[in-house]
């Protein structure tokens, strides 16, 4: 005798997703047919007997923090309006991932010899236009080509609207860009887009002593500061993705070793009687043999040149210390959520295809004596020559986040940065799980190819339960019954996603929102589901 139960498996609902993109409960890939087809629903009628004591909760957030820290010093112009005219596809793969994302942008510029002020980490959201004088560095004035050919808002028009974070129910301005289900915190006629090729260009007068580590790691712990605007960007339940741009290496100055890295006649400045950006690749590299080398590696130099296995002594901060800061992070992500690395700098375009890095001096004394080493990629764009470093500390900091399948890794030369931001966001979005009903539900009509459920979803938030409609396939397109603001579908066989196709479950839900309607951030959605005790007929995976 076939017995069936009912289960009540609890949904855990974020923000919502984009308009009519099968998201939330979804993975971000199309619906087969099969899965769209109406099915008649039994109401599932439950008693102290029949409920799960403990649901099963199902994983239908899509949120994603970004973080970018952009080299904002003098070389930076060309690269700046590169990152902000070919944004659009990054910004337009999460919203059709139905994505609930952030995105926050500080700079490389934490202060140095020399150098006066420092963004120090803080998020920018500016609109660049309002900052003419931060593209101006000696002769060259990059605000046409990095700001005016891309961005058509002044602050006025760009202006943050308020919001409320977890751990702060204000109603402020936060200094990011944000988007859920076509609800963003920006003006009515202003696109997250627009927004983000305002905010982006960050200048070319920053500090020369690019760190982009410590900014990156300043910026994180000023996330989790009440006392700083920054903080609520960074959630737990959500994807953090972190994309640095740079021509130049890492120079993250260790607390109290700057005279050691910057006086004159120090190890680092060598012969000069100055100190270059060729200190900062003395103090953290460690190269193999002569030029060329056959290798160069992160190394931790103390202050009198010599490599040291002491982290206080060296003078650049070690790169353990933010491998170690980010596995911190991701130890803390809740439901599985990740941490991603990706770096655009100065390795070859050929680094996608064999991760080959080459090191030797370079025949220009000036460029020699400039940075310590020879360009690590070069390209002519616009008619302008684009050389840039080879990245020895901010590779091994990438490589400690790379799958061994893929490389995370793109060359800042390249006149257009469409294919690396197309791989960066693929990698996060396709890293979004898909909500797998862990359980077997029953076949109520096993003398049929397709799985014919029984089940009710609901919607709660703190003040009101609903159930939700099944989407209605029309003109071969799912859509949203009536006047309601969201609708689910249930796929199954080959149309669930691979995580779903295990033994004991044949479901995957996908949830159907109407764009611009907000939701609570707590809100959770249920589903009721007859289950089978025949789990060898109705769950045969």
């Amino acid at each position: 005798m076939l017995c069936t139960h009912g289960v009540s498996v609890k949904l855990s609902s974020s923000l919502p997703l984009s308009t009519l993109s099968l998201v939330a409960l979804a993975t971000v890939f199309g619906v087969g047919a099969t899965g769209c087809l109406p099915h008649p629903i039994k109401p599932v009628n439950f008693d102290g007997s029949s409920v799960a004591e403990d649901p099963l909760t199902l994983d239908v957030n899509r949120k994603v923090d970004v973080l970018l820290v952009i080299d904002n010093s003098g070389s930076m112009g060309d690269e700046q309006a590169n990152i902000a005219a070919n944004f659009g596809p990054f910004i337009e793969t999460l919203e059709e991932a139905g994505a609930d994302y952030r995105i926050g942008i500080t700079t490389t510029d934490m202060g140095g010899s020399g150098c006066t002020g420092s963004s120090g980490g803080e998020l920018q959201v500016s609109s660049c236009l309002d900052r003419p004088e931060d593209f101006v560095f000696g002769n060259a004035d990059a605000f046409a080509v990095a700001c005016e050919a891309n961005c058509a808002l002044d602050g006025a028009a760009l202006a943050i609207e308020g919001s409320a974070v977890t751990g702060d129910d204000s109603i402020e301005a936060r200094p990011w860009i944000q988007s859920a289900n076509g609800v963003d915190n920006l003006g009515s006629t202003v696109s997250t887009l627009d927004a983000f090729q305002c905010v982006a260009p960050q200048g070319i007068s920053g500090c020369g002593w690019e760190s982009p580590l410590e900014a990156m790691a300043t910026a994180l712990e000023n996330m989790q500061n009440p006392s700083l605007p920054e903080y609520g960007f960074l959630r737990h339940d959500a994807q953090l993705a972190i994309l640095v741009i740079t021509d130049e290496v890492d120079c993250s100055v260790q607390a109290g070793q700057a005279a050691a890295l910057f006086e004159n006649g120090t190890f680092f400045a060598e012969s000069v009687n100055y100190a270059t950006s060729a200190v900062c690749w003395n103090a953290g590299v460690d190269c193999t043999g002569d030029s060329p080398y056959a290798a160069c590696e992160a190394g931790d130099r103390d202050a009198s040149g010599a490599l040291t296995e002491d982290p206080s002594e060296a003078v650049l901060r070690p790169v353990s210390r933010y491998v170690d800061l980010l596995h911190a992070i991701a130890a803390q992500k809740t439901d599985g959520r990740e941490v991603f690395v990706s770096v655009i700098a100065g390795v070859p375009a050929s680094y996608q295809v064999d991760g080959e890095v080459h090191y030797a001096d370079s025949e220009d004394e000036d460029f020699q004596e400039s940075f310590g080493i020879g360009e690590g990629c070069s390209s002519i764009v616009n008619g302008v020559e684009q050389r840039a470093v080879p990245p020895v500390r901010l590779r091994a900091f990438a490589e400690s986040f790379a799958e061994l399948d893929r490389r995370n890794m793109y060359s800042v030369c390249e006149a257009d940065y469409t294919p690396a931001l197309d791989k960066i966001v693929e990698e996060i979005t396709v890293a979004l799980p898909p909500a797998c009903f862990k359980g077997c539900a029953l076949d109520t009509d096993a003398s049929t190819a397709a799985l014919d459920f029984s089940c009710t979803v609901y919607q709660e938030s703190e003040d009101k339960r609903e159930t939700l409609p099944e989407c209605e396939l029309a003109d071969g397109e799912d859509q949203i019954p009536g006047q309601a603001d969201a609708c689910w579908i249930a796929l199954s066989g080959e149309d669930m996603a691979e995580e779903c196709r295990v033994a004991g479950q044949n479901l995957e839900f996908q949830l159907l929102r109407r764009e611009g309607v907000p939701v609570d951030s707590d809100v959770e959605v249920e589903a009721a589901c007859e289950l089978s005790s025949f789990v060898s007929r109705d769950c045969p995976a």
